[in-house]
């Protein structure tokens, strides 16, 4: 057993009988980390930076799913304990090394240590989303998949990332592309296109898994973190979200008819 019986449940889930047609979800809420791994060899200051957790996304989406009653997804503990946007097989799912820190607590781990992870954290959170799916797929509720992140306004090496959001898509991105749109024409500063980084089912795990193989529109939006540190901030993107959300289903299901 990895979790004790103080610690969190690895899910939490808002509005899970939402009619809403939008359905988001969060792979990197949390910065938690189990009771028995203590700090993963990390100083506190590592668990509250970027390499831990997506700042502020959460408290975005939780404001957005009391604004239009959506259901919101959400994982309780850190990437750097196992990280849910990554397919099993991927390197990087329980991270050694993260932008240049060295994880000594994710360093030559057994296999039934590597397991208790996928088995109490991992596999929860994908089967929740899974079966809220599948729930409303069978009562043809309608549902737009979206997965919020944030990122960094600059790289370790300096890189700076002007975007103040990105739209992260791959195939069948009709949704996304519409949604991209919106935001542009209602948002004055500079939005990527598949920036800071594209959208790969190499890399990425919860929108292929979820949206690709249920043929179901989605969103991967990824905000720059400093622009939702403050309670303020977070309460902006959601009620910008929660305005422009509505406006890109509307056209995206005209496109549709």
């Amino acid at each position: 057993m990895l979790l004790d019986t103080h610690d969190p449940h690895p899910v939490s889930v808002i509005n899970k009988e939402s009619l809403s047609p939008f359905f988001m979800v969060c792979d990197h809420a949390g910065c938690l980390i189990p009771s028995q791994l203590k700090t993963l060899g990390l100083q506190q200051s590592d668990l509250c930076q970027h390499i831990a957790w997506d700042i502020g996304i959460q408290k975005v989406g939780e404001a957005i799913a009391v604004l239009i009653d959506t259901t919101f997804v959400a994982q309780t503990y850190s990437r750097l304990v196992i990280d849910c946007n990554r397919g099993l097989n991927n390197s990087t799912l329980i991270p050694e090394v993260s932008d240049c820190v060295e994880i000594t607590g994710n360093i030559n781990l057994t296999l039934e240590q590597k397991q208790a992870r996928i088995t109490e954290i991992y596999q929860p959170y994908h089967q929740t989303i899974s079966q809220l799916i599948d729930e409303r797929l069978r009562t043809n509720i309608e549902t737009i998949f979206i997965s919020l992140h944030s990122f960094t306004p600059e790289m370790k090496d300096g890189f700076k990332r002007p975007w103040h959001a990105g739209i992260l898509h791959g195939q069948d991105n009709q949704f996304s592309m519409v949604f991209k749109k919106i935001l542009e024409e209602n948002y004055a500063y500079p939005i990527g296109d598949n920036q800071p980084y594209a959208l790969s089912p190499k890399n990425d795990y919860t929108v292929p898994t979820h949206a690709y193989q249920k043929k179901l529109p989605y969103l991967e939006l990824e905000i720059r973190q400093d622009l939702i540190t403050t309670a303020d901030q977070q309460q902006e993107w959601a009620d910008r979200l929660s305005l422009l959300l509505p406006l890109a289903l509307q056209e995206y299901r005209a496109i549709c008819s």
